[in-house]
């Protein structure tokens, strides 16, 4: 009775982790707020756990659990032979993807965050290597048994462009037939929402030294998303890096919100500079499939090798607008303005190239693989064997996306209508994820 009681107790306070790691972050996490979230003492939860490590590698653990237990359940339902409606391998990332925006939401949020913990130091680089090489294992052996014919390398991709497409989709809180839609092609992602709104200060600070402060303070920003997560930042924080007073970022930014949403502008905004320089001096024109591979190997290279702590701090941003929605109608529509011009150079591209108009998914299938690797670069560290695989894995997803005959996913007979535009939504909030 003791013994059940104690398991019972642990797996409310596994629970609770998970929840809160979801809601704030490995930075919301503490013994106290695990506590409250799973309706046990703070005894309890120091009796079981002795630090916040511990409670990270259990909170982990547990979800890899019920993650593992999923799979095998798919693998039962195919060694009895039942249907499973997984054709091919893009049923089954559609299918994963469409889960973790909906009914498995708090614990894809809670994953996504150990993710990019892994890229701040040694213990979550561990976990997250730990989740990488299981992840892997699943994956190749659930496309042997559903005849899929995947060998190792192209498990790992296929994995890549599932994470990829669940960091890019989670902020936009797009019900599951919008986000199906979108991820099949029939979405175009310039029906997400209208440009980013003009940020709270548009005249912009009247002097040389306001705007200096301001720079600061969006570094600041920067530093602690990279460093902790965007469950770290405060405004006290922030003062405190950029040497300010505890008021001054808020005399130049109206909500936190409103920051973070400065902060992803100014990420994305460095790495579309370093894309285009690693396009830029190229002819258009003298671009064919196999230079657009190496380019485009080389410009993850450089990401990965130069830039990668950044990423870690762009994708916070983007868990943060996904945690919490309704902290910033600016920090959405600048996310949707993102993807909108990412999914937009990316077509521009394939399409210089293709025979035929390349396939509707294709642009949003490559830029998640791209994202999906940075992410696996950035949360395991970028070993030998995963930077000899890179160019492999873009020139089979830029394959797929400029041949319409090897199309990412089974067409749909009518075209669904789109979410409403991030405009209207100002009024009523976007739709959660449907269970």
């Amino acid at each position: 009775m003791v013994q059940d009681r104690s398991l019972r107790t642990r797996h409310r306070i596994h629970e609770g982790a998970v929840s809160v790691l979801a809601e704030g972050g490995v930075a919301g996490l503490t013994h106290r707020a695990v506590a409250a979230a799973a309706g046990v003492s703070l005894a309890a939860t120091t009796y079981h756990f002795d630090s916040k490590t511990d409670l990270i590698a259990s909170a982990s653990r547990h979800l890899m659990s019920g993650y593992l237990d999923a799979f095998a359940r798919l693998e039962r339902r195919v060694s009895a032979g039942e249907a499973t409606g997984l054709a091919r391998i893009d049923d089954l990332v559609t299918r994963v993807v469409l889960n973790a925006l909906g009914r498995e939401r708090t614990r894809s949020l809670a994953w996504c965050e150990l993710i990019l913990h892994g890229g701040r130091g040694a213990e979550g680089r561990r976990l997250a290597q730990d989740w990488y090489a299981r992840l892997d294992d699943i994956w190749h052996a659930i496309g042997e048994n559903l005849g899929f014919g995947l060998d190792r390398r192209a498990a790992r991709a296929t994995i890549d462009r599932a994470i990829g497409l669940t960091f890019l989709l989670h902020p936009l809180g797009l019900d599951q037939e919008a986000a199906r839609d979108l991820i099949e092609g029939r979405l175009d992602p310039a029906q997400l929402g209208p440009p980013a709104p003009a940020p709270d200060d548009a005249a912009g600070p009247a002097t040389a030294r306001q705007r200096e402060t301001r720079a600061r303070i969006v570094q600041a920003t920067i530093d602690i998303l990279v460093e902790s997560g965007a469950g770290a930042v405060s405004w006290a924080a922030i003062a405190e890096r950029a040497g300010l007073a505890r008021s001054g970022p808020a005399y130049y930014f109206p909500a936190i919100g409103a920051l973070l949403a400065t902060a992803q502008v100014a990420l994305f905004d460095r790495a579309k500079a370093r894309y285009r320089a690693g396009f830029g001096a190229i002819d258009p024109a003298e671009i064919d499939e196999m230079r657009l591979v190496d380019l485009t190997t080389a410009i993850w290279f450089r990401e990965v090798l130069e830039h990668a702590r950044e990423a870690l701090g762009h994708y916070a941003v983007f868990l943060r607008a996904a945690q919490a929605p309704g902290e910033s109608v600016a920090l959405r529509a600048a996310i949707a303005a993102t993807l909108r011009d990412q999914h937009g150079a990316w077509r521009r591209r394939l399409a210089a190239m293709a025979a035929a108009p390349p396939h509707p998914a294709g642009p949003l299938a490559v830029q998640a693989v791209f994202v999906g690797k940075l992410i696996r670069a950035a949360a395991t560290g970028a070993d030998t064997a995963l930077l000899a695989l890179a160019r492999e894995d873009f020139a089979a997803a830029i394959a797929g996306a400029i041949r319409p005959e090897k199309p990412y996913a089974h067409p749909k007979p009518a075209c669904q209508p789109g979410p409403p535009g991030l405009a209207e939504q100002r009024e009523a909030p976007l739709r959660g994820p449907e269970p």
